[in-house]
């Protein structure tokens, strides 16, 4: 049986081991069908002359209806099994376990067609070909005991109720010495093929176990190859993201430095602009060392009653230079409310998503407001910037990315990767509204008490120590 390593996860081990099961019983079916219309051949034209003519014409009505209806289950069965589908091969053997006794007694009834009708030697014969169906299915059923213990019941009781039958109609059979012994001989036969069967059921069960522990083992593998590789790109994408972005103000402070060597006059000029450079560079690696550290830090949030008026002052009194810097105007709207939650954390969150309006903001202004939502607290963040398409909103959120055509190459794209870590921590919303051309709207919904997500490792506590990073997008 196939199985998609994205499937796996998606049963269980015991739901797996039963499908594999019914799989080696239908694979068996599957090959023996040829020789089971073989058999019925030979048996048919063994009786055709001495048998009742309406018996043996009803009996091979029922097997041949047990023949097609045999084909149609394994193909049906097997399509499923191919394609690791174990659901569906569950469902479909449920469905469908009718066929099961339907094939049984197409076999089992064999006995009153030859039973006390043919010549010595040919019903010996038939009576080895009908001992031997229950034989040649062991070797599959027994995969599956209580199948076959089913399969073995059904068929050994027609052939019982058969061969009652036949010494009903023919009352001289009763003083026969085979009349009296048939039951014993065929219930040793049961418990003999029990017996083997039991066996065989032992080794199919090591088998079947240690192929579903093998792919485990394998599916381990591949995904741990596919983290692997995943890591191999990250890393490739942080060496040309850092190298890129880097690249800029490093290359400009080397340039002031320079002018200012040759030219002390113009210290006045260019001291601003080396401060700026540093502060550049600074938040580039603030961004880089905030995303290493949620990684592998996994940091205690450290929860305390916070004033929303606080807050976005703090906000405002970090931003506002930046702000003027670029020509726009940040407006603060504060409301008297306070609530639960991580203060470096959250000043962390919102104070990305002002620094990312502020750079992709040319013209207009930043409005930093907070409003209630019932009890919990929005936090809203709105810029009159360049917006963000609707197809790139679901990516915004990941490593590296930036908007495409944005108009500036500053910082690693790692702001919004980092809010989006932050607030899943804190149990916050994260939502957004933006029209292209037209600005964005960031809404962080921070309630009474945050949720805060349960930790894995040990407390990172110097993450928290850290100031509020502006790395952008």
């Amino acid at each position: 049986m196939r199985t998609t390593a994205d499937a796996i996860a998606r049963f269980t081990e015991a739901d797996w081991v039963e499908a594999a099961r019914l799989t080696a019983v239908v694979k068996g079916m599957a090959a023996s069908q040829l020789p089971a219309l073989v058999v019925v051949a030979v048996m048919a034209m063994l009786s055709y002359a001495h048998a009742s003519r309406p018996v043996l014409l009803a009996v091979l009505a029922l097997a041949a209806v047990a023949a097609v209806s045999r084909r149609v289950f394994v193909r049906g069965y097997l399509r499923f099994s191919d394609a690791g589908e174990v659901e569906q091969q569950l469902a479909y053997a449920h469905r469908r376990r009718w066929f099961l006794v339907l094939n049984a007694v197409s076999w089992g009834v064999w006995p009153l067609v030859f039973y006390g009708r043919l010549p010595a030697q040919s019903e010996v014969v038939c009576w080895m070909l009908t001992a031997g169906i229950g034989g040649v299915a062991i070797t599959s059923m027994s995969a599956h005991l209580r199948v076959y213990r089913r399969f073995l019941m059904v068929y050994l009781g027609c052939v019982a109720a058969s061969v009652a039958v036949k010494v009903l109609l023919w009352p001289e059979w009763r003083n026969e010495p085979a009349g009296f012994w048939f039951p014993a001989v065929l219930g040793g036969y049961w418990l003999l093929l029990l017996r083997i069967a039991k066996s065989l059921n032992e080794f199919y069960s090591r088998s079947i176990d240690l192929a579903y522990h093998n792919m485990r083992l394998i599916h381990s593998l591949q995904e741990q190859t596919r983290v692997a590789q995943e890591a191999v790109r990250f890393k490739d994408r942080f060496l040309a993201g850092a190298a890129h972005d880097l690249k800029q103000p490093v290359s400009a402070l080397g340039i002031y430095a320079e002018w200012l060597s040759n030219e002390p006059d113009l210290v006045d000029e260019l001291g601003p602009k080396i401060l700026q450079s540093t502060q550049a560079i600074n938040a580039l690696f603030d961004s880089l060392f905030d995303l290493v550290k949620l990684d592998a830090g996994r940091f205690e949030a450290d929860i305390r009653t916070l004033h929303v008026r606080d807050v976005l002052d703090d906000l405002e009194v970090q931003f506002k230079p930046m702000a003027t810097q670029k020509g726009l105007q940040l407006r603060v709207h504060a409301i008297d409310a306070s609530f639960q939650s991580d203060p470096i954390m959250l000043r962390r969150i919102v104070g990305n998503l002002v620094a990312n309006a502020i750079r992709y903001t040319a013209q207009g202004g930043v409005l930093l407001a907070a409003r209630r939502r019932g009890e919990a607290v929005a936090f809203e963040v709105w810029d009159t910037g360049i917006g963000i398409a609707e197809h790139e909103q679901s990516q915004i959120y990941e490593e590296f990315y930036k908007v495409p055509a944005s108009g500036t190459e500053e910082g690693f794209g790692l702001g919004l990767a980092i809010v989006r870590r932050l607030s899943q921590r804190l149990g916050y919303p994260l939502s957004l509204r933006s029209r292209l051309g037209r600005g964005t709207m960031f809404r962080l919904l921070v309630a009474p008490q945050p949720r805060v997500a349960p930790l894995t490792s040990s407390a990172d506590r110097s993450f928290a120590q850290s100031g509020v990073s502006a790395s952008g997008f």
